[in-house]
């Protein structure tokens, strides 16, 4: 067997076993309950095994996959929020009538877990593939049928047209290098030097379509607003870590090509201003969390575009309070929505929440908050740590959008709050609500998170805090 075959990170093993052993229950007996309790077993194995592989790397250091600290603290993430996807789902009529649910799931985790994991192109293309199937037949579950079709026949044909526009640039890069490591191709020899960078931009186009950077942003608030809201907060996490892990990878932490600094400058200003002003005129709330996680791309591009020591670490906790805090926001929503009442996917049902619902609201306010930069929230230390790669690489125009994006973003999430604290329009009627105690508790541990790592930064954050990423391709981050 050829040595770069055998090295493969042990939650990748995990977790294509889960899922093999998934479908050959369902063919055995179909039940909802049963491939949730798998799904999560097999996730929480994963998580345990983060930092174990099987083989070696091989001298050369060409291998399919790389595993180190980046890694293990991406997978981790990715697992963990689709676990609270999956306590979100438990008892969601919408979603979890079909057995397909939990394994579409995995299916979506096992693709992001590849793009994570990715060395070389072939992995990464296929997670990436991996991913988009999933999320096409998980956005289509739930009561609201033509709404999920219209959402997954958009993100099937922008995707299908972003991949293969991705497709073609890697076919350039391995046409330029004769290789498929996962880094940018330089040109050697009588190359014309026009195509490693139009195989750069090309490649860079299909990974900003999946990031939903602006101008590949369209598809993503029809998408979200069509799915239910566990599969919602899926897109809006899951794939966003996936594909920026593999961007921060595909980089390394050395600087990019000259070529690129304008047309990153101009996608990172696009970005944050574009997805702070779409947010001022949504009425609904998932499509204001699009375009909030839109511009929250944008500032994630911010410590892209400034490599070092000190990007893979505040990468990293940008992205794990991205994480929380829209897993909490999701959460909170989920657990508003009453049978036969509001569903909270309105901004306007949540008037007078703290009346009605003052849990909820004080969670919601708490994850809205944090996601606007205000302390005690996680979200302050993790857009100071943008900032300050910021000011340690004079990208001044940048921070000025950087300053004029949050203002603009700490509006309408304030509106928000405003709308929670405003007196109901009519009386309170009472309402048969779900008991749903896993959310509950789901809540309140995101809660804990966002407010320990608010309040304790240092101690809640440097154990996490991964070393510089290697150039793809050298073999120096791998595990042996």
């Amino acid at each position: 067997m050829i040595g770069h075959d055998i090295f493969v990170p042990a939650p990748l093993l995990v977790v294509s076993i889960g899922i093999m052993v998934m479908l050959a229950a369902t063919a055995w007996r179909r039940s909802v309950g049963r491939g949730f309790l798998c799904a999560a077993g097999m996730l929480l194995l994963a998580i345990t095994v983060v930092g174990h592989h099987t083989g070696k790397v091989p001298d050369g250091g060409d291998s399919l996959f790389v595993q180190d600290r980046w890694t293990a603290c991406t997978a981790i993430l990715i697992m963990f929020s689709t676990l609270c996807i999956m306590l979100m789902s438990w008892r969601d009529a919408g979603v979890t009538r079909e057995d397909e649910y939990p394994l579409l799931l995995m299916l979506g985790t096992l693709g992001a877990l590849a793009m994570v994991f990715s060395a070389n192109y072939m992995p990464f293309f296929l997670g990436l593939e991996i991913l988009g199937v999933s999320i096409m037949g998980l956005v289509t579950f739930g009561h609201r049928a033509v709404p999920g079709h219209e959402a997954a026949m958009k993100y099937l044909i922008l995707s299908g047209v972003s991949s293969a526009i991705l497709l073609f640039g890697i076919g350039l890069a391995y046409g330029v290098t004769g290789s498929l490591r996962f880094m940018p191709p330089i040109a050697a020899g009588a190359v014309p030097a026009a195509l490693p960078v139009a195989a750069t931009i090309m490649i860079l186009a299909g990974m900003f379509f999946k990031l939903s950077a602006v101008p590949f942003h369209m598809w993503l608030p029809d998408v979200m607003e069509g799915a239910p809201v566990p599969v919602a907060a899926f897109v809006a996490v899951v794939s966003k870590i996936a594909i920026f892990s593999a961007l921060v990878r595909y980089f390394g932490t050395q600087n990019q090509p000259p070529f690129l600094d304008d047309i990153l400058c101009g996608v990172i200003i696009l970005t944050i201003m574009g997805g702070n002003l779409m947010a001022l005129r949504q009425a609904g709330f998932i499509r204001l969390m699009a375009y909030s996680s839109i511009a929250h791309m944008g500032y994630l591009l911010i410590a892209f575009v400034c490599p070092g020591r000190l990007q893979s670490g505040v990468v990293s906790v940008y992205l794990a309070a991205y994480t929380v805090n829209t897993l909490g926001v999701f959460a909170a929503m989920d657990a508003f929505a009453i049978p036969g009442g509001p569903d909270g996917r309105v901004v306007a049902q949540w008037k007078g929440a703290f009346s009605s619902r003052p849990f909820l609201a004080s969670v919601m306010s708490l994850m809205l908050l944090s996601l606007a930069g205000i302390p005690p929230g996680i979200g302050f230390f993790a857009k100071f740590g943008i900032a300050a790669a910021g000011v340690e690489h004079q990208r001044d125009l940048l921070l000025c959008f950087l300053i004029i994006g949050s203002i603009i973003g700490l509006y309408y999430y304030l509106n928000i709050v405003r709308t929670m604290m405003a007196a109901p329009a009519l009386p309170s009627v009472k309402l048969n609500r779900q008991m749903r105690p896993e959310l509950t508790v789901l809540v309140i541990v995101l809660s804990m998170i966002v407010v320990i790592g608010g309040l304790f930064p240092a101690r809640a954050i440097h154990p996490f805090l991964p070393p510089p990423v290697a150039p793809s391709g050298t073999g120096d981050g791998a595990t042996h």
